[in-house]
């Protein structure tokens, strides 16, 4: 269990992580980018229906389309870590100030710098849907969190997880179709329940 979360509300919280350029790493990739959106909303769908809460960097691409899915499905505790300073791309701000209103509660003391750190150490399990520069900090971040949360990358959503940080991190790389079952065992396995 992860003293930020669970504890505060007894209702496990789900990281969603993913690149804001949406168009640029799918193009990268290889891959079109409605995979990466769809797989996003359906993700966000999956977190609400079991009633748990969601945390993302309200910012764009995957996060902004795993909300849609969260606040669609009747998701009741979506958490926006809203950097207030440091650097970002240009888009980032302005696109945060429009997206804060959607989140039922906010963390906006955070630098951009910060907030890489503080989603892992404020989830119980964080589900990865493609790989940009960002989502890369966000998951080398969890190295040294000590209760590192559960982590999965959806296969086919990038062009794959690097094997540099599969050496150094534990990620399960799980089809979309598997993710609501993942999701259980991880999130019972963080709280310390069996499955």
């Amino acid at each position: 269990m992860h003293p930020a979360s669970l504890s505060a509300t007894d209702v496990p919280i789900v990281a969603v992580l993913g690149p804001s350029n949406i168009a640029r790493v799918a193009a990268a990739a290889g891959i079109a980018p409605a995979r990466l959106i769809d797989a996003a909303e359906q993700v966000g769908v999956m977190i609400a229906r079991r009633g748990w809460s969601m945390i993302v960097v309200p910012d764009r691409g995957v996060a902004v389309s795993a909300m849609d899915g969260y606040l669609a499905a009747g998701g009741t505790r979506l958490i926006g870590l809203t950097p207030a300073s440091g650097i970002s791309e240009p888009a980032a701000m302005p696109s945060i100030e429009l997206q804060r209103v959607r989140c039922h509660e906010l963390r906006d003391e955070l630098t951009w710098y910060e907030q890489h750190h503080q989603i892992g150490e404020m989830s119980d399990a964080m589900v990865t849907i493609g790989l940009s520069c960002g989502t890369i900090a966000e998951l080398a971040w969890t190295k040294w969190n000590p209760s590192p949360p559960p982590v999965s990358f959806v296969a086919g959503t990038a062009s794959g997880l690097p094997p540099e940080i599969a050496a150094e991190l534990r990620v399960d790389v799980i089809a979309l179709a598997n993710v609501g079952d993942w999701l259980d065992a991880s999130v019972a396995i963080s709280a310390g329940t069996v499955v």
